[in-house]
């Protein structure tokens, strides 16, 4: 909005970007997931606006039946339910506004179309329709590669760390990061861990809620 403040400016392309966490969506983001497995890990993808098929096909790929929500069915299977109230003038973008956002969404754009290329549930012409929806969207975009975008792809190794449970380093890094915040130590080590750890079926070394 060309009347918003610096604050909230620096706030929004931050958050777009996913480098400060103002919003969980947007903070956890399609590169984080997709640089939080192993680059050889299985991925099935669930598209929201191909919500019916692709979960049929991830049912399906998983060895369940082919069709486990019938077509005719979907809306009486899974109802979507939005509980938050939302101004008409704010669920639509500019043509202006669009591209400004397509472009600052570049590098998830590129994370995105990885992600389904890797999906073992969506086959070519699946993938294919889906850039082609974005090419609707956000233009040259959508066929921007890893390279072609205005800025490089974040190096997101810290968030990573300091978010996913890599117990040896989190710890350390995420206590270094919020240490003047901290009243005490998180998440204790357990003396006996990986005897508690096999019985409780937890293999995180982190004391559950439910932990005695």
């Amino acid at each position: 909005h060309g009347h918003a403040t610096e604050v909230c400016k620096i706030r929004a392309w931050t958050a777009i970007r996913g480098e400060r966490h103002f919003s969980c969506h947007m903070y956890f983001n399609y590169q984080f997931h997709l640089e939080g497995v192993p680059a050889d890990a299985s991925i099935l993808a669930i598209r929201n606006e191909h919500l019916i098929d692709d979960w049929n096909s991830a049912e399906h790929y998983v060895g369940g039946e082919k069709e486990i929500i019938p077509p005719d069915k979907a809306n009486t299977t899974i109802k979507v339910l939005n509980k938050s109230d939302k101004d008409e003038a704010d669920k639509n973008l500019s043509e202006k506004s669009t591209r400004i956002v397509c472009k600052e969404l570049c590098n998830e754009i590129v994370s995105y179309k990885t992600i389904l290329r890797r999906a073992l549930n969506l086959n070519y012409l699946e993938v294919e329709r889906s850039i082609e929806e974005l090419r609707n969207t956000c233009g040259k975009y959508a066929d921007y590669e890893e390279g072609d975008c205005p800025v490089p792809m974040p190096d997101i190794r810290e968030k990573l760390i300091n978010t996913r449970g890599y117990e040896d380093v989190v710890m350390e890094g995420s206590y270094t990061l919020n240490k003047d915040k901290l009243e005490n130590l998180m998440h204790p080590k357990r003396v006996n861990e990986e005897e508690e750890a096999k019985e409780l079926m937890d293999d995180d070394g982190y004391a559950l809620p439910y932990s005695a």
